[in-house]
């Protein structure tokens, strides 16, 4: 189309738009309407007049109405304040229900931990330990019950107890992900144990000064266990329930609004440690005003996070949440002939566990049982020495100490030098998982119709086809963990990239595997940089992973039994060793599928880089394109 014909067909809405800029009162829908058709038409004129005055003024129009809009954008202060008078207020309103749950599970566990010291005597000894009960003792016999608080320096204090509340709120917070038993598990034992911490001083006779001293800071500390523990289930319930949308979309929605709830506790956590640090420590201030303080604080609490969101909700709010434009649609599919960052790769190997989160979770299950079950029937107790070190509590474990302890865990499941027969397990473990997700992830990528089930007939031609390609690769990676002094497990861990692209590429191009293997180190190239970004953002995921095992309130629970059953400590450290050694290897079975799903997507990246298959189809299409619309004839 020439120009000036161009200009001829589209000025009338061009001076129509210019117009409607200028009023002060305007048809939303009429500019949005006249918009998207300015920016064709600048699409359009960048394309075939680049250089002509046509392409600078419609550039000029469209940049208008874009600075017209966000000449009034929120500044950053503006954010902050919106953040707090209305986003978390409606956010809380939002998760009532979360929060409610939260308060009611708490309370019923100060109810059990009050009772429970009431009908034991013993009980606070197995809750708070005998070393802070004799202590406690010894200062209620010395007439100062309360000089815990005085022992440390205020500013040593104030940070340490800060840093391990935010600690606590997180692990409360993210122990959601475990369909939500984590968070109620931390929500139970904090429950129990501060009813049994205040019975305690009950039955010694010094409830008031307890209370006066304790609940200046317990009042704020308290309530942001409680509002941790609902952000951790507005976390899991975006997993456990996710309505009409997708799982992987309700869970970015309630991902949003838990990390949102949480970041609205920072401050009274820190208020908290605060008090605790520079105020409770002066038992001889008047009770009038230790009353004073603590009444403050449980107004502050019922005001901002009961009555007000309440409000803003009768009034009505401003606009909805912004999560909620999220649409209920299906997941975009990936393109695999593109170029895509480490960022996107990772975001589809999330997307595709997620797809397939039900057989991911059944597989996952059943090899770590089948792992755990068949170890234990030929080792015995001996099996279970992997996991011995994390049957402890770890609810207040230092954070080196269980990152440390990861690690420990992940080198002692390879250490083929003192226990060899792991060799045989790991290799049969990770062949299977290979084998299954290998298949998945082809028949996905290939998108053909008889793809879209698992199918036991086609699967087991797959498993036949690519047995010997499979065992080869996980022998040699197994291999290098016979390497001693910690050497081999650094060297499994970068090897295990290289070999899942290289499985991958033996099952999308079907070569055997040592031809394989060369074409593995072709498309690499300039490609190990993102190959090893890719390895190292799993492996940040498998140490957080392994974190909330190693650190996971699910070890309450079997505190509990201990309380209540009469069942011997040798007998409940089986079961417990039995429970870890399933979990960890169950959560191992998590990650694999994510490192080689990863890896396979990484193939389809590196081969668009070295080949350009995917550019040169497109360059094909555009020529076509221009040819079917007759744009190759006109001057």
């Amino acid at each position: 189309m020439r120009e000036t014909k161009f200009i001829e067909q589209n000025k009338k809405k061009w001076t129509e738009f210019e117009k409607l800029l200028k009023r002060k009162e305007r048809d939303p829908d009429r500019l949005n309407k006249l918009f998207v058709e300015i920016t064709d038409d600048l699409s359009y004129s960048r394309t075939f007049y680049p250089n002509r005055s046509v392409r600078y003024y419609l550039n000029g129009l469209a940049q208008s109405l874009f600075f017209n809009i966000y000449k009034n954008r929120r500044g950053k202060g503006s954010r902050l304040v919106y953040f707090w008078k209305e986003e978390l207020p409606q956010i809380i309103w939002e998760s009532r229900r979360e929060f409610l749950i939260a308060f009611v599970v708490f309370a019923l566990a100060f109810g059990i931990g009050m009772l429970s010291c009431a009908m034991d005597i013993e009980f606070p000894r197995a809750i708070l330990g005998d070393a802070y009960v004799d202590m406690t003792e010894e200062n209620i016999a010395s007439g100062d019950p309360m000089k815990v608080y005085k022992e440390q320096n205020e500013v040593d204090m104030f940070l340490g107890i800060a840093l391990n509340n935010l600690r606590v709120s997180f692990l409360t917070f993210i122990s959601g992900l475990i369909a939500a038993i984590g968070t109620i598990g931390v929500l139970i034992y904090n429950g129990i144990m501060v009813g049994a911490f205040q019975y305690f001083f009950i039955e010694k006779g010094v409830f008031m000064e307890s209370f006066l001293t304790v609940w200046i800071h317990g009042t704020l500390e308290i309530s942001a266990i409680i509002i941790a523990g609902a952000s951790g289930l507005v976390l899991g319930k975006g997993l456990i329930f996710p309505g009409t949308y997708s799982r992987l979309q309700a869970f970015q929605i309630s991902a949003r609004r838990g990390i949102k709830i949480l970041m609205g506790i920072v401050p009274i956590i820190v208020a908290a440690a605060f008090l605790e640090g520079f105020l409770t420590r002066h038992t001889e201030t008047p009770d009038i005003m230790r009353l004073a303080i603590i009444l403050l604080s449980l107004f502050f609490i019922l005001s901002y996070f009961v009555w007000y969101p309440r409000r803003l909700a009768r009034r009505g709010f401003s606009k909805p949440l912004e999560d909620e434009k999220l649409l209920p649609t299906q997941a975009s599919t990936m393109n695999y002939k593109a170029i895509l960052s480490v960022g996107e790769i990772f975001k589809e190997s999330f997307s595709f566990i997620v797809r397939h989160l039900r057989l991911v979770l059944l597989i996952g299950i059943i090899l770590a049982a089948l792992y755990v079950s068949t170890g234990f029937f030929l080792k015995g107790d001996g099996f279970l020495y992997i996991f011995r070190e994390n049957t402890d509590s770890y609810l207040y474990i230092p954070f080196i100490s269980a990152l440390k302890q990861v690690f420990i865990q992940l080198s002692l499941i390879f250490n083929y030098s003192e226990t060899p027969y792991l060799f045989i397990f790991n290799v049969s473990l990770l062949s299977l998982s290979t084998l299954w997700c290998g298949y998945m992830l082809l028949k996905e990528t290939d998108k053909e119709p008889q793809y879209l089930n698992f199918n036991n007939a086609d699967f087991g031609r797959f498993a036949l086809k690519h047995f010997i390609n499979i065992l080869v690769i996980m022998l040699v990676l197994n291999v290098t963990m016979f390497i001693p002094n910690g050497l081999g497990f650094f060297l499994f861990l970068a090897i295990l990239p290289i070999c899942g692209l290289w499985l991958f590429v033996s099952f999308r191009e079907d070569l055997f595997f040592y031809s394989s293997l060369g074409r593995t180190f072709y498309l690499l190239g300039n490609g190990w940089g993102k190959m090893y970004g890719l390895s190292l953002i799993t492996l940040l995921v498998t140490i957080a992973v392994f974190l909330l095992v190693n650190s996971t309130i699910l070890w309450f629970y079997f505190e509990v039994i201990q309380w209540n059953f009469d069942v011997e400590k040798s007998t409940m450290k089986v079961v417990a060793e039995l429970f870890t050694a399933t979990t960890s290897m169950f959560m191992f079975n998590i990650i694999l599928p994510l490192i080689i799903v990863s890896m396979g997507l990484l193939y389809f990246s590196l081969k668009e880089a070295k080949e350009a298959n995917g550019l040169m189809e497109r360059i094909e299409n555009l020529g076509t394109k221009r040819r079917a619309f007759g744009l190759e004839t006109e001057s």
